[in-house]
């Protein structure tokens, strides 16, 4: 038995005779007769009642009818696939951290499905820590963060370079500085960001051991997002760190950025991969570095390899 077989049957019993599955088939009645004659035989059982003229499935007929319409519908389904290897279907499950979920992400996975029209993209925003945990778990296929994962089980590599600021309010006595010295800090309020943010545990890292009081400064506010933290400065309640990204249009308006002086505040945009990624995410991961060296071609920021 073969898929020719199978074709055979099936033309037989949809246009009820020997003769019509001949022609659909570009072949000799003789050849369809012998052919499904071969069928009955390997089953051992009769599968078409033959009248003078017209043909019709017994009951052991209308069961092979159903398994050949299966087998060769999923034959035809994957020669489509095999045809276009790179149309992916089903929900892409993207988890990110703040920065680059709110920044670059939106507009690159709107640029990928594009091209594969059968795909479902969700963006699912969190903390740097949920990014590891949600792609290491399996609930994400792939994520972004401004935090290298611990060594582990999670692939992780750069796409993306980002810097961090000292964000202030419009009536905050530092407003006409470009940077600002690191032992004045801690006399500062500051709006926060949650424990689990790559924008925090960066900001922590880059100042712990250059001024250690910098830990015990006066944190009056913790927010989950950097446009909470951007809103909360405006209005006054202390200032914050954020990524240069996030200050955008509408987002950076009444705020200024200052750099800390001899403390370069620099990071990376990782892209995090379980040990062993779905085509989906190794699809879009290839699409993510594409998209970031192009980036850095026109001058942006540099995608660090």
């Amino acid at each position: 038995m073969d898929l020719q077989d199978l074709r055979l049957f099936t033309a037989a019993v949809r246009g009820g005779s020997l003769s019509q599955a001949a022609r659909e088939a570009h072949c000799s009645q003789p050849t369809v007769s012998r052919r499904i004659q071969a069928l009955e035989a390997e089953f051992g059982t009769q599968l078409l009642v033959r009248g003078s003229r017209t043909v019709s499935p017994t009951p052991a007929g209308l069961e092979f009818l159903h398994f050949a319409e299966i087998a060769l519908d999923a034959e035809a389904d994957l020669r489509a696939k095999i045809r276009k290897p790179w149309l992916l279907r089903g929900d892409l499950h993207v988890a990110a951290s703040t920065t680059p979920g709110e920044g670059f992400l939106p507009g690159l996975l709107a640029a990928f499905a594009q091209g594969q029209p059968e795909l479902r993209t969700r963006l699912h925003i969190m903390d740097s820590r949920a990014v590891e945990e949600c792609v290491l778990l399996g609930h994400c296929d792939i994520g972004f963060t401004g935090h290298r994962p611990a060594p582990g089980l999670l692939r992780a590599e750069v796409v993306r370079e980002d810097e961090l600021v000292l964000v202030v309010g419009p009536g905050h006595v530092w407003r006409d500085q470009d940077e600002v010295a690191l032992d004045v800090l801690s006399r500062q309020r500051f709006v926060e960001r949650s424990e689990g943010s790559g924008t925090r545990r960066t900001v922590e890292e880059a100042l712990y051991d250059s001024a250690p009081a910098f830990a015990d400064r006066q944190i009056v506010l913790t927010v989950s997002s950097a446009q909470a933290l951007l809103a909360s400065v405006r209005a006054g309640v202390g200032c914050g760190f954020v990524s240069r990204q996030s200050l955008q249009g509408a987002a950076a308006e009444g705020l200024h950025a200052l750099r800390i002086a001899g403390v370069p505040l620099m990071r990376h945009i990782y892209l995090v991969l379980p040990p062993q990624p779905s085509a989906k995410a190794l699809a879009f991961a290839a699409f993510a570095r594409l998209s970031a060296d192009v980036h850095e071609d026109l001058g942006g920021s540099p995608a660090v390899r």
